[in-house]
């Protein structure tokens, strides 16, 4: 678990101009110039390139890429002007929906994720959503490298990656296991972004926690 007390200094780092081949955690954080990061959203993992995100990504009040339409469950995950952690749904957008929302709520940071529970592809998004949790109904029940954020009431963010799939001994977390955490450390909103082999947290210089990709 990394803790941020300044919202404002949270940021999505992105490999933007989009190419073929993506970048390792450590050289986008470096590139950056920041001390610490996670992985975030939805990415082109053909052949693991990672050349460019799917959904959406805004960096720094920028739109870097907006192509919400195709997704079912899409989600939305990123900051506004005023430092606060929204979860928004936006399946079914279109790209000037989208755009007109980032000025009208004054977005600044934001990556996707997607909320689909089909026996194929189980992913979920809301965890915590102001102060009340999530009903499962079973969803996300199995256990796997996880990425989640959240936000506490004063504002802190809160960043928690974990392992598994066996390594190190450990099989994972569940959505059940992700949302007593994040309640443990006082979340008042939270969502899981995309993990499995993406999940990785790097600090000062060394990853604490290492995708099984790298």
């Amino acid at each position: 678990m990394m803790i941020v007390k300044d919202p404002s200094k949270v940021h999505v780092g992105s490999t933007y101009p989009w190419s073929e081949y993506g970048k390792t955690l450590d050289k986008i954080v470096k590139e950056a110039g920041a001390v610490a990061g996670v992985n975030g959203g939805l990415y082109a993992a053909d052949m693991n390139k990672g050349g460019s995100p799917y959904g959406v990504c805004v960096s720094k009040g920028e739109i870097q890429y907006n192509n919400p339409s195709g997704w079912a469950g899409l989600y939305m995950i990123g900051f506004d002007r005023n430092d606060i952690l929204r979860i928004e749904k936006i399946e079914g957008w279109t790209k000037a929906k989208f755009e007109q929302y980032v000025a009208d709520e004054g977005i600044r940071d934001a990556v996707a994720f997607q909320d689909e529970l089909s026996d194929s592809n189980n992913h979920f998004v809301p965890l915590v959503i102001n102060g009340e949790t999530r009903e499962l109904n079973g969803a996300g029940s199995g256990a796997n490298p996880r990425t989640v954020i959240g936000q506490r009431a004063d504002g802190a963010v809160l960043l928690l990656v974990t392992d598994g799939r066996g390594s190190a001994g450990h099989l994972g977390a569940t959505a059940s296991d992700l949302i007593s955490i994040m309640q443990k450390y006082g979340a008042v909103n939270a969502a899981n972004l995309d993990g499995g082999s993406s999940s990785c947290m790097y600090y000062n210089d060394e990853y604490l926690m290492t995708s099984v990709t790298l």
